[in-house]
């Protein structure tokens, strides 16, 4: 999967890239919603990974603006050091998917990626399936 990722500090975009890859993902850094914002609408991402604090554009604007283009089944996780309750719900309500704060802890960052991603972009996990007379098997 290509994760996009808007973190202004490149400390935490590395921390946080290192973590996507690990989880065997392709990381896309951006340091400014900006450059993001135009980047996004000519390449296909899995996931966004926003700050909430950007140059440019913020990560609330380009979520709101983003959601319109990009639609409702790519998931958005914030990962931001602004943990204030107001800031928490205004992002949520506005469509992201769930909202982390610096530092990271990085097995359970990395699960909430998993889980974002496996609800959003489910497995079929049946090889054969059967339609009346007929028999798929998708191994074969």
């Amino acid at each position: 999967m290509r994760v996009a990722i808007l973190q202004s500090d490149p400390q935490h975009r590395f921390v946080i890239g290192e973590i996507i890859e690990r989880l065997g993902h392709v990381c896309i850094p951006f340091s400014d919603g900006l450059s993001m914002s135009k980047s996004l609408p000519r390449s296909t991402v899995d996931m966004l990974m926003l700050d909430w604090h950007s140059t440019g554009l913020s990560g609330l604007d380009l979520l709101k603006s983003m959601r319109s283009g990009i639609g409702e089944r790519v998931p958005v996780m914030f990962a931001s050091a602004d943990g204030g309750e107001s800031n928490v719900v205004r992002t949520l309500s506005a469509g992201a998917d769930d909202y982390v704060t610096h530092p990271v802890r990085s097995a359970e960052f990395g699960a909430r990626v998993a889980a974002l991603l496996r609800r959003a972009y489910p497995a079929n996990t049946a090889a054969v399936t059967e339609l009346g007379p007929y028999r798929f098997d998708s191994r074969q």
